[in-house]
């Protein structure tokens, strides 16, 4: 087999993308920047999802965190664009990953011109509030950091507000990522949650945001939040009490569905951009419809803020 450093640098998987491999460089240097150069030689027709693996010394913002990769895959329009690149950061739910739940998104992310960066997160006990409590600030820390030198990493320069899709544990760690950092995110679609974090001073986190200082440096700013477009979506059979943890129960139901209902009210109390959309005969589950529902909401969300300057704020290359 030919071992040379151009076969060593990239490995073809079924479906015609590459996945980089890193010699003496980065390897996420190696995986990121090279499929770029390699684009504009070649005019690939397709994007290449590349992999940074956080026990490189170039990811020291995944270290000693849950995360175990990050997938990230620019859109076939990404060679022509003279515009920054809107990233989609997906988040997988229990025992998932991040190629395999972010692949039935590929589509739309090349039609809307979507970067899609998909982690890889061995989740602890998300029904321990202790555990979510220490976990959750712990990964938007370290995914806030890592989307901070993508754009460097990737030699194209991207947009700061970012759109959040996650599926149950995911969607707990979208919302949250949100209410953590309002100022980095756009939009959030947040689908079939376990549990949330009430935008409310009534209760500590993570079952409110009373003494947010502790877990993100800073206090909870309502105003920003209210800027961020939120789409919480849940199946409407997804009912069953003992799914879910009881320490929410008090405040917010004991069902997805009331948990749903509970944080949307709590967000239009608040003024918020909020929309439920219940899928009556869906149950915990990501159908396509939902998908779909989700993507639609995201991109409405770009085209709608498109007039304001925040938007196109973004990150550059120095």
């Amino acid at each position: 087999m030919d071992d040379s450093p151009a076969r060593r640098w990239a490995t073809r998987s079924r479906g015609g993308q590459l996945y980089w491999r890193g010699l003496t460089m980065s390897r996420t240097v190696g995986r990121l920047g090279v499929p770029l150069v390699f684009a504009a030689l070649l005019v690939w027709t397709f994007a290449a999802p590349v992999t940074a693996d956080p026990a490189d010394s170039a990811n020291s913002a995944l270290d000693g965190t849950p995360i175990r990769s990050v997938m990230v895959r620019l859109p076939q329009t990404a060679a022509t664009s003279t515009q920054p690149l809107q990233v989609l950061l997906v988040l997988h739910g229990m025992g998932g990953n991040g190629p395999d739940f972010s692949r039935d998104l590929f589509d739309a992310a090349d039609r809307y011109g979507w970067v899609v960066v998909a982690p890889t997160i061995e989740y602890g006990d998300w029904t321990n509030p202790d555990v979510v409590a220490h976990e959750d600030p712990l990964l938007i820390q370290a995914l806030s950091s890592y989307l901070d030198g993508l754009p460097q990493l990737a030699g194209t320069p991207m947009r700061r507000q970012l759109l959040i899709l996650g599926h149950s544990r995911g969607a707990q760690l979208a919302h949250r990522f949100a209410e953590f950092r309002p100022e980095r995110v756009l939009a959030v679609a947040a689908i079939s949650a376990g549990t949330y974090t009430m935008p409310e001073d009534a209760n500590t986190f993570p079952f409110g945001v009373q003494d947010m200082q502790q877990y993100a440096g800073h206090p909870f700013d309502a105003a920003r939040f209210d800027n961020v477009a939120l789409w919480v979506a849940v199946g409407g059979q997804d009912t069953n009490p003992a799914d879910l943890p009881h320490q929410w129960d008090n405040v917010e139901g004991s069902t997805r569905v009331q948990r749903a209902q509970a944080f949307e009210a709590a967000l239009q109390e608040m003024g918020s951009n909020a929309t439920l959309q219940v899928f009556a005969g869906a149950h915990h589950e990501l159908t396509g419809e939902m998908r779909v529902a989700a993507c639609d909401f995201l991109e409405r969300q770009v085209i709608a803020a498109a007039p304001r300057r925040d938007l196109f704020a973004f990150d550059g290359l120095n």
